[in-house]
C-alpha cells in the first residue's frame, strides 16, 4: 500500500465532499445552497478520514 500524507487525503476528501454536497443541493429542485452545513459536514467528513486514515497506517505497519 502507498502510504499518503494523512492531512492531504483527508484534505482531498473533504474538498470533494464539498462540491458534491453543493452540486447535488444546487440541482434540487428548491435551488437553495446551505455553505455552512456544506462546511461543517466537511470539517467533520475531514476528521473522520484523517482518523481512519491514521488507523489503517498502524494497522498495516504491524
Amino acid at each position: 500500500m502507498v502510504k499518503m500524507n494523512p492531512y492531504f487525503t483527508a484534505s482531498v476528501a473533504s474538498i470533494t465532499y464539498f462540491v458534491i454536497f453543493i452540486s447535488l443541493k444546487y440541482l434540487s429542485q428548491n435551488k437553495e445552497v446551505d455553505v455552512k452545513g456544506a462546511l461543517i459536514g466537511a470539517a467533520v467528513f475531514w476528521v473522520v478520514i484523517f482518523i481512519v486514515h491514521h488507523f489503517l497506517n498502524r494497522q498495516s505497519e504491524n
